[in-house]
């Protein structure tokens, strides 16, 4: 049921109405039905009219009386109201009440001017009419939690067993700090919570803020949901329940604040409450676990009725996490319901290979801020994928494209650690469905940013040192020759081509223990018709030869031994010396 104050002038109106034999608050709803556009119109239902006295309605929520020949008018036809164009329209699914007189109407009683007997009553009628709709309407306010007030809200919110707050607590200022290369604005809401590194104290935020595009931190009031001592400064680091777009979040020291609760406060906690209420049931206990900020399988055994198994994902699991776990399960859990935690199931990593496209004229530090940002949005889609759903494709490169500087992302490659290709492009999918999931290494091939290789031979003492401007030479030559065949598709054969192993980039640099026929570029290599057999650390001694290969994105790998995995290039991946060093060994 709803309510619409009726105010003095309309309740005035209604009775003047009725005693000269009109028709008085007559309803129609709007917008009319099957009437989505413009006129909108109200057929009267006691036709011929002579005249519309007033109309009366909702508008913003408020009582409106609307006026005559701006906002509607009677078409000639003495029966249909029209809405005018530019009319203050009445509010969308509320009730219209229309005064008017039919030419039917034959009043006994005619004299209702101002200061008649007859106008006099009425307006002393309505004027405790009207007192008993504005007291009808704060008793309405009074039992919802967005209009009512002081005492009115406790009643209110106490039906959630919710009370206000007292002063007492402690209460200090947090600081959200947006992630680097996130855009567009972050809504922080009202009892957003935070707590320490231990999980023992919890604050919660007591008013809505938005980040706004270009800010990078902002505050916020927080407060103790317990009595406890105030905090030192950095102690509130953790957002039990991830936002995106914050990096990370902390605290200035708090104190304790003698104010009472706000109703504003105590309404945003109320409906924060409501939000996550929900008990007794999976959604209840899939809440709990998330807010210990890690991810579980919830089974109910179908064979066994009242048993829910609970197998969290994790890699390291404390005591302390266990026992956090065990307490936040045993509140939401349903009465009647034996709840099991099974044994820890750690996440298997997950290995991808991406070629982005960014926008053209982009300085290298937005590029690197993009691929940051890419890489801690496919984090997220994987922490927060359903242990029971494989992966898809299209919101992994939809959460990418989502990112201004990005044009385009092609997924080459995706293996599980154990080298497993998990990647169906045909269905768009990742075959992970089954076990819990987490992003390993990332390689991100960017032609607008190079991966770097660096050289690092070190000499033992009494030796002669290698020939840097020769090393330096003998590898930008084959990175240029790397480059020249990366730029083209490769057919199935000459896929070999990308592969850069320890051995192979070891036969390009010159060293003075090197024999015939070392040193020898790459591409004699791969034009030979027999694969030449490749030097080792062991043909390299006395010296020590050292290659990584490191992203704009992060990823590194060393190959300083025949045994390193090698690293493969990805197609249209560029290279770039970043430095050739030659150094003693003075160990």
């Amino acid at each position: 049921m709803s309510l619409r104050r009726r105010t003095y002038p309309e309740v005035v109106d209604n009775l003047l109405t009725t005693i000269v034999k009109g028709v008085a608050a007559e309803s129609h709803p709007f917008p009319p039905p099957d009437t989505l556009q413009p006129p909108f119109r109200f057929r009267l239902l006691q036709p011929p009219v002579t005249e519309i006295v007033s109309v009366y309605g909702s508008r913003d929520g408020n009582p409106q009386r609307f006026r005559k020949d701006i906002d509607y008018t009677l078409l000639d036809d003495k029966q249909t109201l029209e809405w005018q164009e530019g009319a203050a329209l009445p509010d969308s699914g509320t009730l219209v009440n229309i005064n008017y007189y039919p030419e039917s109407a034959t009043p006994l009683v005619t004299d209702i001017q101002t200061g008649s007997v007859v106008r006099t009553l009425a307006e002393a009628v309505g004027l405790e009419m009207a007192a008993v709709y504005a007291q009808l309407q704060a008793v309405y306010d009074a039992a919802f939690i967005d209009t009512a007030t002081g005492s009115s809200l406790e009643k209110v919110v106490g039906l959630l067993g919710i009370e206000r707050i007292a002063g007492g607590r402690a209460a200090g200022m947090l600081e959200f700090t947006r992630a680097p290369g996130s855009k567009g604005e972050i809504t922080l809401r009202a009892g957003t919570r935070v707590i320490t590194a231990d999980g023992q104290i919890e604050y919660e935020t007591i008013s809505t803020v938005t980040m706004l595009e270009g800010q990078n931190s902002i505050r916020v009031a927080a407060r103790d949901l317990e009595i406890n001592d105030p905090l030192p400064a950095d102690s509130l680091v953790i957002l039990p329940i991830p936002i995106a777009g914050i990096a990370t979040v902390t605290n200035l020291p708090t104190a304790i604040t003698n104010e009472d609760e706000t109703d504003d406060q105590l309404r945003a906690r109320a409906k924060n409450f409501l939000h996550g209420s929900e008990r007794g049931t999976l959604g209840a206990l899939h809440n709990a676990v998330q807010r210990q900020g890690i991810t579980a399988d919830i089974v109910e055994d179908e064979e066994t009725p009242g048993l829910v198994e609970i197998t969290p994902h994790a890699e390291n699991f404390t005591p302390e996490q266990a026992e956090r776990l065990r307490a936040a399960i045993y509140e939401a859990r349903p009465a009647g319901v034996r709840v099991v935690i099974k044994g820890v199931q750690a996440p298997r990593k997950i290995n991808l290979t991406l070629r982005l496209t960014t926008k053209d004229a982009l300085i290298a530090r937005d590029i690197r801020a993009a691929q940051r940002t890419a890489r801690d949005k496919i984090s997220e889609y994987f922490a927060t994928l359903p242990v029971k759903e494989a992966g898809s494709l299209n919101r992994i490169v939809g959460a990418i494209l989502s990112i201004a500087e990005i044009d385009d992302v092609q997924i080459l490659s995706a293996t599980l650690d154990t080298g497993e290709n998990v990647l169906d492009q045909a269905a768009g999918k990742l075959q992970i469905a089954g076990f819990p999931t987490v992003l390993g290494e990332l390689q991100i091939a960017d032609p607008a940013l190079p991966t770097q290789l660096t050289v690092t031979v070190t000499f033992p003492q009494g030796q002669a040192p290698a020939d840097q401007p020769q090393i330096q030479s003998a590898v930008s030559a084959a990175i240029a020759y790397l480059n020249t065949i990366n730029a083209s598709e490769l057919s199935a054969v000459e896929q070999v081509k990308r592969v850069l192993s320890y051995g192979k980039l070891l036969q390009v640099v010159p060293l003075p223990t090197s024999a015939p026929p070392l040193p020898r570029t790459l591409e004699a290599y791969d034009a030979a018709a027999v694969s030449p057999t490749l030097p080792t650390e062991t043909t390299a001694s006395p010296y020590q030869v050292q290659f990584v290969v490191t992203q704009e994105s992060g990823l590194s790998r060393v190959l300083a031994k025949a045994t390193d995995p090698a690293y493969t290039l990805t197609p249209f991946e560029r290279l770039s010396l970043g430095s050739a060093t030659v150094q003693a060994n003075n160990g």
